[in-house]
């Protein structure tokens, strides 16, 4: 896969995302939030083949589906050999957490991300922006190199 990054002066970011099949999904993220997925099949990348219109929530709710937060395959061959490395961590924050009331920005852990919220009572929150505050009873869904993963466990929880 390939991935091409430009800026769209007064706009936002385009990328442009070429997979192995030669097919490319043209992704634009304007200032606003909102998203523009354009998809171009390998041979005619004149003409989009579809264009879809996302929302923010629409776009964060996407991502956290295509990054397995909501399902992961059970992963077969090479695959396998790639996790075992790699994990994906559910946290929950209890009373006295260090990170409790402190914004994801502040989070200072380099090789983990963190992929979604779970607040209770509400929707999902899937790739939670930096200035969301962090609450007891919010499970934190952590994911990247197995060391990563448990220093920002750590540095979250005590």
């Amino acid at each position: 896969m390939r991935v091409e990054e430009s800026v769209l002066p007064g706009v936002g970011r385009k990328f442009m995302v070429t997979v192995r099949s030669g097919n490319r999904l043209v992704i634009v993220i304007h200032h606003s939030g909102s998203r523009e997925l354009h998809y171009y099949e390998r041979g005619n990348m004149d003409e989009p083949t579809a264009v879809l219109d996302l929302t923010d929530e629409e776009a964060r709710e996407l991502g956290a589906i295509l990054a397995g937060v909501l399902f992961t395959p059970e992963a077969v061959g090479d695959t396998q050999t790639k996790l075992a490395q790699d994990t994906i961590e559910w946290v929950r924050l209890g009373p006295g957490a260090p990170c409790v009331g402190h914004t994801v920005k502040e989070l200072q852990e380099q090789g983990a991300h963190l992929l979604a919220v779970l607040r209770e009572g509400q929707a999902l929150i899937p790739n939670p922006p930096p200035e969301l505050s962090l609450t007891v009873g919010d499970t934190l869904v952590l994911a990247g190199p197995r060391g990563a993963v448990e220093r920002l466990r750590k540095q979250m929880i005590g």
